[in-house]
């Protein structure tokens, strides 16, 4: 089977999910830029997830992402509806001392497009270091998003366990360069869930503002 027919049959599973652990939804305030988000740490690797978003009762509204790799990771992935098919998936990879955002969608057992609903912008705190890369990217359009013909589905800002799913590899990108650059297979894929409600903060603007500036 070729290199993207193989990426396509694993990424783009239903369902089924290899065996990894998952740490429980908890809180992580980062020390460096001081936005608090709920954060899970998993997979073999110790990828870590993390969301914060304003406090409101219904979407759309917009998200700060945080990913934390090892770069033994060369990208890592989350998608918001749960499985890697007909929703919104957030992906990133390092690119010398800092990290990119790749916005992508994958519509069956093929290899995720590039999405132009979902609006990514890469964050102060984007930085990779001789262990480690984080990205911290702002999107607008994540919330919610329209598939299978028309039905639409937007996260529940209320939860306190929204279900996400994830992927990785530790082969790097064709183009560490291109957001849309095309990628290998990953080594792990799963689920996990995180506590929504615990991400809302009253101070969201002034998280973007500072992170923006």
């Amino acid at each position: 089977m070729g290199l993207v027919h193989t990426f396509a049959a694993v990424l783009a599973l239903t369902g089924a999910t290899l065996s990894a652990p998952a740490t429980p939804s908890a809180q992580y305030c980062d020390p460096g830029s001081e936005v608090c988000y709920s954060s899970s740490t998993v997979g073999v690797a110790g990828i870590s997830y993390r969301l914060a978003i304003p406090n409101v009762t219904a979407s759309p509204f917009d998200i700060l992402l945080q990913i934390v790799a090892p770069k033994t990771a060369q990208w890592a992935a989350v998608a918001f509806g749960g499985r890697m098919v007909n929703n919104t998936i957030a992906m990133g990879w390092a690119n010398g001392n800092t990290s990119v955002a790749s916005s992508r969608w994958a519509y069956g057992h093929d290899i995720p497009e590039p999405y132009d609903q979902a609006e990514f912008t890469v964050l102060k705190g984007s930085v990779t270091n001789d262990t480690h890369w984080t990205l911290t990217t702002l999107c607008k359009g994540c919330s919610s998003w329209v598939h299978d013909g028309g039905s639409k589905t937007a996260l529940d800002p209320n939860s306190p366990s929204i279900n996400l799913a994830w992927a990785a590899s530790p082969y790097p990108v064709y183009d560490p360069a291109d957001n849309y650059t095309m990628m290998n297979i990953h080594s792990e894929h799963g689920t996990f869930s995180l506590d929504l409600a615990a991400a809302r903060s009253d101070n969201f603007d002034s998280y973007v503002e500072t992170l923006l500036s």
